[in-house]
C-alpha cells in the first residue's frame, strides 16, 4: 500500500500539466503492455483533470479492482444475507435514497446484420463501434478464442445479449454510450453489477400477515438481500443487484393482484302497514231505569229526566221508565303504510367479509351490583358499560366464480330495545337472518327475512246474545287490526378486479441461476 502511494505521488509530480487526452493515450498503453498499475493511475489523473469525460473514470474503475490488495476484494465481494421480513428503519430510506437508478443504453432499434471476427474482446468491440458504444474492460477480463459470429436481423440490444452467451461475459451500462465487460462469474457480478432500491406501494386492502408472506415468497424466490416492509407507509423496500430487484419487483405486483373484488350495492326498503276493519251493529249494552211513582208525577215530565229515548211501564204509583240508547249499522276500514329508503355501496375482497350498520349504538351495563343489605345501601364499583349496535346490520363475504358469477353469503341482525329491563339492565330484542345467494354481475338479489306481523280481535255486544249461532250478528260488534313490519335487502354484486386463474399474467424472464438477466 505504501508503495502505491508513493508512486501515486510521483506520478502526479510528473504529469502535472499534461493534458488528459495525453494522460489517457498512455493508460491505453501501459494496459496493453501489461502493467495495471501505472495504467489505472493515469486513468485516475485524467479523470481527475476530465471530471466530465465518464470513459476515463470507467476505464479506472475496471482496473481498480485488479491492482487492490485481496482483502479489500474480499471485504467487499462477501455476500450479506438477511432472514426474514424485518421493518424498514431510517437507516434504510436513507441507503435506498443513496442509491441511483442504473443507467440505460440508448442503441438504434433498426434490426441489421453484423459480421464480428477475432477473440472476445475483439468482437465486443466491433459490436460497440457499430452501435455507437464506448467499451471498456475488466483489468482481469481474458478474451477468449471464439470463431467467427454473424448475427442477422437483429437490433444492438439483442446482438450484445447473443455475444454475452457466445463469449462467457456479462455487460454492465456505465452510461447512455458507455458499457464495461468482464468475465460472467459470480464473483465478478457481485462487484460490478449496479445496486438498486425500489419502494412497492401497497394500495389494496390486504392484511399485514399477506403482506408478510407475500415479501417472504418473493425473497426466497429471488434470494433478494435486504427486503423490509413500512407498516406505515405501507409500502415494501427492495434492495440488491437489479438483476434481481427488477424480477422480484415484477413479481411482487402480480402476487399483489391475486385476489378478486367486489363492489355491492345494498339497498334497504322497510315497509310498514297498519290495517283497521270494524263492522256489525252496535247497540247500548247499558239501559237506565227511572221509577215515576210519586204523587203528581205525569208522562210529561219524563223528558225532564234525563231520558231522551225510553219505554214507559205500569201505571199510577208503579209507573217506571227504561231508558235506550241509539244504536247504529256500523262498516269501517283505515289503512296506513310507510317506506323507507337507504342505498349504499360497499367494497371487498372475495373471501373477505364486509359489515354495512344502520342505526345508533346504545350504552348498555353488562355488569354491577344493584341491592341493600340490612337496609343500607351497598356502593359498589361502577358498572361496565358496553355499546350496543342498534338497528340493522348486514354482513356479506363475497366468493367470485369467474368473470360474471358471485355468491354472497349474507347475514343481517337488526337489534331494539325490549323495553323491559332486568336489574336496571335493559333487555335488547334481536332478529338475524342468514342466507346465502349465487348472482351473475349486475343482477339483483332481494332478501326478505326481517318480518314481524301481529293480528289482534276484538268483538263488542250484548252478554249472550252477541255469540249465539246465527242472531249473534244483530247484537255484536266485530273489530280486526293487523300490523306488519318488513325489511327487504336488495343486493347486486359488480366485479372489479377478475381472479388470478382470469388474469393473464406477464411472462419474467430471470435468466439462469449462474447468469441473471441484468437490464441494458
Amino acid at each position: 500500500m505504501r508503495a502505491l502511494l508513493v508512486c501515486l505521488a510521483a506520478a502526479i509530480s510528473c504529469t502535472a500539466g499534461v493534458r488528459p487526452d495525453r494522460l489517457y493515450r498512455e493508460a491505453v498503453k501501459a494496459e496493453r503492455e501489461g502493467d495495471a498499475t501505472r495504467a489505472c493511475l493515469l486513468y485516475s489523473l485524467a479523470a481527475a483533470q476530465d471530471p466530465y469525460n465518464p470513459v476515463y473514470w470507467a476505464r479506472a474503475q475496471a482496473l481498480r479492482e485488479k491492482v487492490a490488495p485481496p482483502q479489500a476484494r474480499a471485504a467487499k465481494t462477501a455476500p450479506a444475507s438477511e432472514a426474514g421480513l424485518p421493518p424498514v428503519t431510517e437507516a434504510d430510506w436513507i441507503e435506498a435514497r443513496r442509491l441511483q437508478p442504473p443507467p440505460e443504453l440508448k442503441l438504434p432499434r433498426q434490426a441489421r446484420d453484423f459480421d464480428l471476427s477475432g477473440d472476445s474482446k475483439a468482437q465486443f468491440e466491433q459490436l460497440a463501434r457499430a452501435c455507437s458504444l464506448e467499451v471498456v474492460f475488466d483489468g482481469d477480463y481474458q478474451p477468449a478464442r471464439t470463431s467467427r459470429t454473424r448475427l442477422v436481423e437483429t437490433d444492438c440490444r439483442s446482438a450484445l445479449r447473443q455475444l454475452e452467451v457466445a463469449t462467457a461475459s456479462f455487460v454492465v451500462p456505465l452510461g447512455e454510450r458507455l458499457i464495461l465487460v468482464a468475465q460472467d462469474t459470480p464473483q465478478k457480478r457481485a462487484q460490478f453489477e449496479p445496486h438498486i432500491a425500489v419502494t412497492i406501494p401497497v394500495p389494496e386492502p390486504i392484511t399485514v400477515q399477506e403482506l408478510q408472506e407475500l415479501g417472504r415468497a418473493v425473497q426466497q424466490a429471488m434470494e433478494i438481500t435486504k427486503i423490509g416492509f413500512d407498516s406505515q407507509r405501507r409500502v415494501i423496500l427492495l434492495r440488491d443487484r437489479v438483476s434481481k430487484v427488477r424480477p422480484a419487483e415484477l413479481l411482487f405486483h402480480q402476487l399483489l393482484r391475486h385476489r378478486a373484488e367486489v363492489v355491492v350495492e345494498i339497498e334497504l326498503i322497510e315497509v310498514n302497514r297498519n290495517a283497521l276493519v270494524s263492522w256489525g251493529l252496535s247497540l247500548p249494552t247499558d239501559y237506565p231505569f227511572y221509577n215515576f211513582a210519586r204523587i203528581g208525577r205525569s208522562v210529561a215530565a219524563l223528558p225532564r229526566s234525563g231520558a231522551t229515548r225510553g219505554f214507559l211501564l205500569g201505571g199510577g204509583r208503579s209507573l217506571f221508565g227504561i231508558g235506550v240508547g241509539d244504536a247504529e249499522l256500523l262498516a269501517r276500514l283505515s289503512e296506513i303504510s310507510g317506506r323507507t329508503l337507504l342505498r349504499a355501496q360497499l367494497r371487498s375482497l372475495a373471501g373477505q367479509a364486509a359489515s354495512f350498520h344502520v342505526g345508533d349504538q346504545y350504552p348498555v351495563a353488562t355488569s354491577g351490583y344493584f341491592g341493600y343489605t340490612y337496609g343500607l345501601p351497598v356502593f359498589a364499583p361502577p358498572p361496565t358499560i358496553q355499546f350496543a349496535d342498534l338497528g340493522l346490520v348486514v354482513k356479506f363475504t363475497p366468493y367470485v366464480h369467474g368473470p360474471d358469477e358471485v355468491t354472497l353469503e349474507l347475514e343481517a341482525e337488526f337489534k331494539l330495545l325490549a323495553g323491559e329491563s332486568v336489574n336496571g339492565i335493559p333487555l335488547l330484542s334481536n332478529r338475524r337472518v342468514a342466507s346465502k345467494v349465487r348472482l351473475r354481475q349486475g343482477e339483483w338479489a332481494a332478501v326478505a327475512g326481517l318480518m314481524s306481523a301481529s293480528e289482534a280481535r276484538t268483538i263488542r255486544g250484548l252478554a249472550g246474545l252477541g255469540r249465539l249461532p246465527a242472531l249473534g250478528l244483530l247484537f255484536r260488534q266485530q273489530q280486526i287490526a293487523r300490523d306488519s313490519d318488513e325489511v327487504l335487502i336488495l343486493l347486486k354484486p359488480h366485479i372489479v378486479a377478475l381472479p388470478p386463474s382470469e388474469q393473464t399474467t406477464a411472462t419474467i424472464w430471470v435468466g439462469s441461476e449462474g447468469r441473471p438477466k441484468a437490464p441494458l
